[in-house]
């Protein structure tokens, strides 16, 4: 169970410092002068099939600029993934291989990619997701349109390939949801979102195939690995409340769902305990009232709920009770009202005016 102290979810503290022991060496591949303006950190451990499709994905970029393409092994050897990257860096000459001395784990990892990336832009892309051909083009388009942007978010499509996961009839509420975006995109015309404090504490984050702005990720401190398994939206939250976050409306990623560390029960529980306490901080930064604090949190933990039940659908009652939620939240037809709070504070998004 998750014991972490929130109180310091915007700390500047600095989260490079703890694994500066651990060396990552470049192993093939060559720096040179021109790097290009943006980066595509890759991120991968002992999953060489789904690290050439994202190889692949990134090689296929429509971007007519140059770019770097930088792949980081936390696996500290894996035949394949070396196999692998000793071909790709020789026939490409923009694709760097670095492998870890020792594993870093999954957020240590996120921010060495950041203290690796070559450019002030780069993008932070998984082993098991693929980016279609025009991301780099369309997120390129914000990179300087807004000299305080920190952080930009996109759509995805969702490969679920769990075992059965096909087999699975598709619920009428994502079936819905999907039609939902696909006419938000169309009315949005990919215009920028800008988001704030107040959007995370409606639990609206954007941390899926990241566009991060090197300079203010650093100056922010990083990820904090101690929140485990909620740092990425820590860091988010952090940035909204320094910098300004972006939401980009158009699929530009394919997300890989497998077996992975992130879908054990026990991390689901914590994602739920880590939405209540984190957004009960965050309410702080406003002056909330206790009682609108605990308001939001629990509406902020039923939309957790909500999320990992598409991993782990079991009751998570008891998750709710041990945060000293009320009963009604617990309730079906709250929790589907929640749910629809959820996709309308989304659907209001189209309102807000774009990042020009």
């Amino acid at each position: 169970m998750i014991t972490t102290n929130w109180s310091k979810w915007n700390s500047k503290s600095d989260n490079f410092q703890k694994y500066s022991h651990i060396q990552s060496p470049l192993i093939y591949g060559k720096l040179s002068k021109d790097m290009g303006e943006v980066s595509i950190m890759i991120l991968t451990y002992k999953r060489s099939h789904g690290l050439k499709e994202a190889l692949d994905s990134a090689l296929a970029q429509d971007y007519t600029q140059p770019y770097t393409i930088a792949v980081l092994d936390d696996s500290e050897f894996d035949q394949e993934t070396d196999k692998l990257m000793k071909k790709y860096c020789e026939k490409n000459d923009n694709v760097l291989y670095y492998r870890h001395a020792k594993n870093l784990g999954q957020y240590a990892n996120w921010n060495r990619a950041c203290e690796l990336a070559p450019t002030d832009w780069y993008c932070l892309l998984h082993d098991d997701d693929i980016l279609k051909k025009n991301y780099l083009t369309k997120t390129m388009q914000y990179a300087t349109k807004d000299s305080n942007l920190g952080l930009l978010g996109v759509y995805i499509d969702v490969n679920d390939t769990r075992e059965g996961a096909s087999q699975k009839k598709v619920p009428f509420s994502r079936i819905i949801f999907n039609k939902t975006i696909e006419i938000f995109v169309r009315l949005k015309r990919d215009a920028c979102i800008p988001l704030t404090l107040k959007d995370n504490i409606k639990h609206i984050y954007v941390m899926n195939s990241t566009f991060i702005n090197k300079t203010k990720a650093l100056e922010i401190g990083g990820l904090d690995d101690t929140y485990f398994p909620s740092s990425d939206f820590a860091f988010a939250a952090k940035m909204s409340y320094y910098h300004t976050t972006g939401f980009l409306p158009a699929k530009l990623t394919n997300k890989g769902v497998g077996e992975s560390e992130s879908l054990k029960q026990s991390v689901c529980d914590d994602s739920i305990r880590c939405a209540f306490l984190q957004t009960v901080e965050m309410c702080k930064s406003y002056n909330y009232s206790e009682a609108k604090q605990l308001r939001k949190a629990s509406i902020a933990a039923v939309i957790s709920e909500i999320g990992v039940k598409g991993y782990n659908n079991v009751d998570y009652g008891p998750v709710k009770e041990s945060l000293g939620m009320k009963k009604i939240y617990s309730n079906s037809l709250v929790i589907l009202a929640i749910n629809i709070y959820s996709k309308l504070n989304w659907g209001i998004l189209i309102f807000r005016k774009s990042i020009k």
